[in-house]
């Protein structure tokens, strides 16, 4: 009884989660549409590994199991392809699922050793390229984001990255279960409890999954309405004429107090184009676009610190231009090295 309980958690955690996302699948994006059928995928591949603990497999059962295993990496990758950078075309999403369906395929007309290595060898190179492939993608993502936004709350995919740590580490687990063989965890029924690792990773990703609601699509969107076009080349003169108007919107309008500026807005405020914004900044500050803004902010923040005491940190954050008081004091830490309590600590020090 122990042990159908403890080896149908995953299962349990992964048909929620679809029924969840399949209720909502007309009115998801792409990227959620993707989960959905990663989500089908898991109840189907741990239902076969519940049944497998506790009754066993057919051959065409083990095949379905087999398929599965070999679907859920690539579809994944597929999710996250889809968050960071373009949905794939229906030929390339075939062509990721394709190697793991013609094992299958190979399982179930050979049962044997060699369609099981085959499966061992497949699922290896899919857990190193995916866990390579997908963090790429990601900080390339976030890299983007922090050149085009000065608030990124709730875009940047320092979650989804976290996430892909966790599934590094049960894909190792993955690993060493493949090499170790599932019939090893039939011996007790304490062992199936190495399933439970990947119920928490599951439920954490259905759950970011779920609530995040930014993607490349909407920061393509973004992009459209700040359509650029980039001159062949750019003189001498028109390099000294933004610089001095980038420097004049900063100091004089304080555009860096604008929330929800984009890269765009101080581009058109410039009467130039994102790209030469961009370089300029990079160039001159070695900065990012949102780096360089929020620099400005939280030395904006710590002037009204400094002449209004008692002014609480919510209403500072949102006098500096920053979108949330949870992005102020991130921010704050990041350029200082301190909490804004402990930085007015040691300031009141300074004036004795």
């Amino acid at each position: 009884m122990l042990k159908i309980f403890l080896s149908s958690i995953p299962f349990m955690v992964c048909l929620c989660w679809f029924v969840a996302f399949a209720l909502q699948y007309r009115k998801n994006d792409s990227p959620k549409r993707t989960l959905t059928w990663f989500l089908a995928t898991c109840v189907v591949l741990y239902l076969c590994h519940a049944l497998y603990l506790n009754a066993g497999l057919s051959v065409g059962m083990e095949s379905l199991w087999a398929l599965c295993s070999l679907s859920v990496y690539p579809l994944y990758y597929i999710y996250l392809r889809e968050l960071t950078v373009k949905p794939f075309d229906g030929k390339t999403v075939a062509l990721c699922l394709l190697p793991g369906a013609l094992v299958a395929l190979a399982k179930f007309l050979l049962p044997g050793e060699e369609s099981d290595m085959a499966r061992k060898v497949l699922f290896a190179i899919q857990v190193v390229m995916v866990c390579y492939l997908g963090y790429r993608d990601l900080v390339a993502f976030d890299k983007e984001l922090a050149n085009v936004y000065a608030d990124t709350e709730g875009k940047e995919t320092k979650d989804v990255k976290v996430l892909l740590v966790a599934f590094v580490t049960t894909s190792i687990v993955s690993m060493v279960a493949n090499a170790i063989g599932k019939q090893f965890f039939t011996t007790s029924d304490w062992l199936v409890l190495a399933l439970l690792p990947f119920a928490i990773m599951l439920y954490a990703l259905s759950y970011i999954g779920f609530t995040r609601s930014f993607s490349v699509n909407q920061y393509l969107d973004d992009a459209k309405d700040d359509a650029e076009v980039v001159p062949a080349i750019e003189t001498p003169d028109e390099k000294s004429a933004l610089e001095q108007k980038i420097e004049m919107l900063m100091k004089e309008k304080s555009i860096y107090l604008r929330k929800n500026l984009k890269i765009g807005d101080m581009a058109n405020e410039a009467d130039s184009c994102r790209t030469y914004v961009s370089n300029y900044i990079n160039t001159k500050y070695g900065y990012t676009f949102l780096e360089y803004i929020n620099r400005h902010r939280i030395e904006y923040a710590k002037e009204l610190m400094r002449t209004a005491e008692s002014e609480k940190m919510w209403i500072v954050a949102d006098k500096a231009g920053f979108s949330s008081e949870q992005s102020f004091y991130r921010n704050f830490r990041k350029f200082v090295g301190m909490n804004p309590a402990e930085w007015m600590a040691e300031e009141k020090k300074k004036t004795k």
